[in-house]
C-alpha cells in the first residue's frame, strides 16, 4: 500500500515542476535582461557626460561629442580590456552604425538631418545640442544689436567682442550691486552647453528581449496587452489564449516627444523598430534575424570652457537661411 505513495508524490512534483519551470525561466531571463538595460542606461548617462565634456573644450563640436559618446558606450557592445578586443568591438559598432544609418527612416516629418557637419545622426548614437540653440536670445545679450551675426560666444563674457557698445553702461552695476543684471544672466545661460544623447541599445537575452520590447512598444502606443506572457494579444483575453495577436501594434506607436529641440524618437522611427523586431525589415546580412532595440537617452549640461562656435548649433532656425 505504501509502496505507491512515493510514486504518486514523485508524479505530483513533476507536474508542479512542469507548471512552474517556464515562469521561473522567464523570470530569470527577464532579470538578466533588465539588469543589462540598467547597466546600459548608466553607461548612456556616463557617455552623455563624456560627450558634454568633449563639447565644452572643443567649441561645442558635434563630431568630437559623437566620438566621445561612442568610446564611452563601447563596453555595452563587447569587451574592451585588450587592444584586440577593443578593435573587434569597434568594428562591431561600425557595422551596427552603418546598418542603422542605411535603414529607411522616413523623412516625412520635421526631424534631424541625416548628418550634421559630417557627424551621422541616424546611426546607433545621436548627439543633439539642446543649448545653445537657434531660439537662444543671442541678440539680447548685453543689449548687442548685432548679436545674430556672431560666429561664436565668448565663454567668459561678452565684453571681449568689438561689437559691444558703450561698455560704461555696464560699469554701473559695480556701484549699485543690488541692481539686477538680466542680460548677464541671459548670457550665462547661453554659454551653458546642454546635450541630449540617444543610444539604440539592442536587447540580447532570448525570449526576454521580445517580451520586454513588446511591452515597451505597447506602452508607447498607449495600448493594453492581454493574454499570456508569451502570447500577448490586443484583444481582451485571459491567459488561456493559444496564439499571439499583436500585428496591429506596429502602426499605433507615437514616438517620444521632447520639450526642446528635436524629438527623441519620431513615430516613423518606431515603425522601423517594429519592422526590425518582426523581421520584416532586415538590418544587414551579417546581423540577420529579428533585432530588438530600445532608445536609451540622457541629458547633460556643462559650462563652456571654450568659445561656442555658431556652426555647431544643431537646431538652426530656417528663417535665418543657414
Amino acid at each position: 500500500m505504501n509502496a505507491g505513495v512515493p510514486r504518486r508524490e514523485s508524479g505530483q512534483a513533476a507536474v508542479e515542476a512542469a507548471l512552474i519551470m517556464p515562469l521561473m525561466v522567464f523570470m530569470t531571463l527577464g532579470i538578466i535582461q533588465l539588469t543589462m538595460i540598467q547597466h546600459a542606461k548608466l553607461m548612456t548617462e556616463y557617455a552623455a557626460y563624456q560627450a558634454a565634456r568633449a563639447g565644452v573644450v572643443w567649441n561645442g563640436n558635434n563630431e568630437r561629442m559623437h566620438d566621445a559618446a561612442i568610446v564611452a558606450l563601447l563596453p555595452t557592445l563587447g569587451q574592451t580590456d585588450t587592444i584586440d578586443k577593443l578593435a573587434t568591438t569597434w568594428a562591431l559598432h561600425k557595422l551596427y552604425d552603418e546598418a542603422l544609418s542605411n535603414l529607411a527612416w522616413s523623412a516625412t516629418q520635421v526631424r534631424p538631418p541625416a548628418s550634421f557637419n559630417a557627424s551621422n545622426l541616424f546611426g546607433m548614437i545621436r548627439v543633439d545640442t539642446v543649448n545653445p540653440a537657434y531660439f537662444t536670445p543671442i541678440d539680447s545679450i548685453w543689449k548687442l544689436r548685432t548679436g545674430l551675426n556672431w560666429q561664436e560666444l565668448d565663454f567668459d563674457a561678452a565684453d571681449s567682442y568689438p561689437e559691444v557698445p558703450a561698455l560704461e553702461d555696464h560699469i554701473r552695476k559695480f556701484f549699485n550691486l543690488p541692481e539686477p543684471d538680466d542680460a548677464e544672466t541671459v548670457y550665462r545661460k547661453a554659454t551653458r552647453l546642454t546635450i541630449r544623447l540617444r543610444y539604440w541599445y539592442e536587447l540580447r537575452v532570448p525570449f526576454a528581449n521580445w517580451v520586454i520590447f513588446t511591452a515597451w512598444y505597447a506602452s508607447n502606443a498607449g495600448v493594453a496587452l492581454s493574454g499570456a506572457i508569451d502570447r500577448p494579444t490586443l484583444e481582451k483575453s485571459n491567459m488561456l489564449n493559444r496564439t499571439a495577436n499583436v500585428d496591429a501594434l506596429g502602426a499605433k506607436a507615437r514616438g517620444i516627444d521632447h520639450e526642446r529641440g528635436y524629438n527623441t524618437v519620431y513615430a516613423p522611427e518606431m515603425w522601423v523598430l517594429w519592422g526590425l523586431a518582426n523581421g520584416t525589415i532586415p538590418l544587414v546580412s551579417d546581423l540577420a534575424g529579428k533585432r530588438y532595440f530600445l532608445p536609451l537617452t540622457a541629458t547633460y549640461s556643462m559650462r563652456m570652457q571654450s568659445n561656442f562656435h555658431r556652426k555647431w548649433i544643431l537646431h538652426l532656425n530656417p528663417d535665418w537661411g543657414l
